[in-house]
């Protein structure tokens, strides 16, 4: 565990670039930007996405570590693609997962297309937080 969290400022600057990024992946597609309190309901909503093996690696321990920063104000936000009717998720696994655990809101950057497409984020999905981390 590199016990660094990212800050919100981090974050930040990770949304634009995959704001530009998909743009360019996605011509003709535009992105509206948008921030939101998501509710815990919402959070068990998401679609979850592969973190990658090497997010999977330490994800346990710093979700520990992000559990026990909440406590002191920790709050960077989730990074959404929301689409007409689902929110998928970009970035901020862990942030997630620590959300759901204790049932709060948490802050998202949210993407939003001004169409409806299948984006390739799409396949990689692993299912509704709900179900991946098994509470109905």
């Amino acid at each position: 565990m590199n016990g660094a969290l990212i800050q919100p400022s981090d974050e930040r600057r990770l949304f634009e670039q995959l704001v530009e990024y998909y743009k360019k992946l996605y011509p003709g597609i535009g992105f509206k930007k948008m921030e939101a309190v998501l509710k815990p309901e919402d959070i068990s909503e998401i679609i979850y996405t592969y973190p990658g093996e090497e997010t999977e690696a330490t994800f346990n321990e710093e979700v520990v570590l992000i559990a026990e920063s909440v406590k002191y104000g920790y709050d960077t936000p989730l990074i959404i693609l929301r689409k007409q009717k689902q929110d998928i998720l970009l970035d901020g696994h862990r942030r997630l997962k620590v959300a759901f655990d204790r049932k709060i809101g948490w802050k998202a950057l949210l993407m939003i297309p001004d169409k409806e497409i299948q984006f390739g984020i799409e396949k990689m999905a692993k299912g509704k937080v709900r179900e991946v981390f098994g509470r109905k």
